[in-house]
């Protein structure tokens, strides 16, 4: 059996400290980060909030290998990160889910699933991992069927099945509630509430306050390029209003600091 038809890690069973450090980002003039140092620890759902242009999408770029730092570094357990592309970071354990799926709409489910397996592919044991990550998850995606007749929902969860058997423990999600039913991110949120239970660390970037408020432990807050909140959740409305807009002082309860979260169903 080659390494493509194998489980490259137990899904969902490590641990990963996240640490950033000094992370800054500039194009021309503008600074789109701002020597932004966070810790993100392990089992923790993580809202990243902010109006558009507040660096939030730059950030999320840095951390999955989308888009190099000009300065400042990513430390992952202790040590510094290691990639410099999406496919290193995915191998070191960060994988990022865009508001439009990276999918191929030509391929069936199964042969998506198996995009980034390496080694000769046993599609018979891809067959059963597919399986185990959607029964534990509890999607239903039909191996055979064409990517291109998913909904938005299935396609996010297709993503999330091959990211998860490829091995990430920290995973990434930009807009997921948009173009989904109410429905549709329940079904999300469970997802993602299990999966931080076992282990896997959750960024939720959203414009949406009452997703981030109903799924997340903690929020980080961005106002053009500066981390101004850092604050573990729940937290009034209002003040991660004022936060995203300037009208509060920054904001930091333990938090940036790793404090560990209290989970919340």
């Amino acid at each position: 059996m080659g390494r493509g038809a194998e489980t490259r890690r137990a899904p969902f069973a490590e641990t990963m400290r996240i640490e950033l450090r000094n992370i800054t980002k500039r194009f021309g003039a503008l600074v789109a980060n701002d020597a932004i140092s966070l810790t993100l620890d392990s089992g923790q759902i993580v809202g990243v909030l902010g109006e558009n242009g507040a660096g939030k999408s730059t950030l999320m770029k840095i951390i999955s290998g989308y888009q190099p730092a000009d300065s400042g570094q990513v430390w992952l357990d202790g040590r510094r990160a290691p990639y410099t592309t999406p496919h290193g970071a995915i191998a070191a354990g960060i994988g990022m889910l865009h508001q439009d799926p990276l999918d191929v709409a030509a391929f069936t489910v199964i042969e998506d699933f198996v995009l980034g397996f390496e080694g000769a592919l046993d599609y018979s044991a891809a067959r059963a991992q597919l399986d185990g990550v959607c029964g534990q998850l509890g999607f239903a995606l039909p191996p055979d069927a064409e990517v291109a007749s998913l909904s938005i929902a299935q396609r996010q969860q297709l993503e999330m099945a091959r990211l998860l058997a490829l091995g990430v423990r920290t995973l990434i999600l930009d807009e997921p509630t948009t173009g989904i039913s109410a429905e549709q991110k329940d079904a999300l949120f469970a997802a993602l509430r299990k999966l931080a239970k076992q282990g896997v660390t959750i960024l939720l970037v959203s414009h949406k306050l009452e997703d981030v408020l109903q799924l997340c432990d903690r929020a980080v807050v961005l106002r053009r390029g500066q981390l101004t909140g850092d604050v573990m959740l729940p937290v009034p409305h209002p003040e991660l209003i004022a936060l995203m807009f300037g009208q509060a002082q920054p904001r930091w309860n333990g938090a940036r600091r790793g404090a560990p979260a209290t989970r919340r169903c």
